[in-house]
């Protein structure tokens, strides 16, 4: 199946999805973010990326199916080996955003023999990418949040814990931006079947350690990419990243923040594209 079809498909336990475009050019592996699964679904069509096999993963926990309880980042890691083993799709691109950013760097410590480059769209504020010296305030900034995201899904207002959520990783024009971009259909359905992300996943990517040791040993390429409007906190944790990773370039998109795949569709697509013709070299 090609195009924007979804295929569901059997990653062991875990029931993933994937669209496929079909291209002949280079295979780019697309690994959405937390909270939608159609975080990348405009990158998966820009204009930049035509011509390549552009695969678009659905993690999951993303599907209708319900969620294999206790999934690791490692796990999830492990879905998209699989899935390219069954799509005879590797090596690849891997574009990654967001708490996604976990699982694609897993997967290219863990299979590097898949992996052509690696792009990590914004990545999660986590203890373990952190600067050291930023980790008592991202504590204090996002933990009072965070208890407030996981006392709603417990008592089950599920809308509540999805606003509170984007808004504070996102901004408060979130909903303009995603419904404007994806269709209001989006947010409602992301909505209703946000327990899985705040139940499984973010415990999950937050009991994540970077392995620091692999980390310096990856010989693929790896694009970070942050928001210019995104917090400080945001560009030193990239900073920080980019010193422990040898083969590393930083981007910086001007007036994006966390919604740049959205907002910012084709100046992600453009960088993508730029790493995949290896003209990326230097650090911005």
């Amino acid at each position: 199946m090609t195009g924007t079809t979804i295929t569901l498909w059997q990653a062991g336990t875990a029931e993933v999805a994937y669209t496929d475009s079909g291209g002949t050019g280079p295979t780019v592996l697309l690994i959405h973010g937390g909270g939608l699964a159609d975080w990348l679904t405009p990158l998966a069509a820009a204009p930049a990326l035509a011509g390549h096999r552009v695969v678009r993963m659905v993690r999951a926990g993303y599907t209708d199916a319900p969620m294999t309880p206790g999934l690791s980042v490692a796990d999830h890691a492990g879905h998209v080996a699989a899935l390219l083993r069954h799509l005879d799709a590797g090596p690849v691109h891997v574009v990654a955003y967001s708490s996604g950013a976990t699982i694609g760097l897993q997967f290219a410590l863990d299979h590097p023999h898949l992996v052509h480059s690696v792009t990590l769209c914004e990545p999660p504020l986590l203890d373990t990418l952190a600067a050291p010296a930023d980790v008592d305030l991202l504590r204090t900034t996002l933990g009072p949040m965070i208890g407030a995201v996981m006392e709603a899904t417990a008592r089950g207002d599920l809308p509540t814990a999805f606003d509170t959520f984007m808004a504070a990783v996102c901004g408060p024009h979130y909903r303009r931006v995603v419904a404007d971009t994806l269709g209001p259909g989006v947010l409602e359905h992301a909505e209703n079947r946000c327990a899985p992300f705040f139940a499984g996943e973010i415990p999950a990517v937050a009991a994540w350690t970077l392995d620091r040791a692999g980390l310096a040993r990856l010989a693929a390429p790896v694009l970070l990419v942050r928001g210019g409007d995104s917090p400080p906190l945001v560009h030193r944790l990239v900073a920080h990243l980019a010193d422990l990773t040898p083969t590393a370039t930083v981007a910086t998109v001007a007036g994006a923040n966390h919604l740049m795949p959205l907002t910012h569709t084709a100046e992600l697509a453009d960088l993508v594209a730029a790493v995949i013709a290896g003209a990326v070299t230097v650090r911005s």
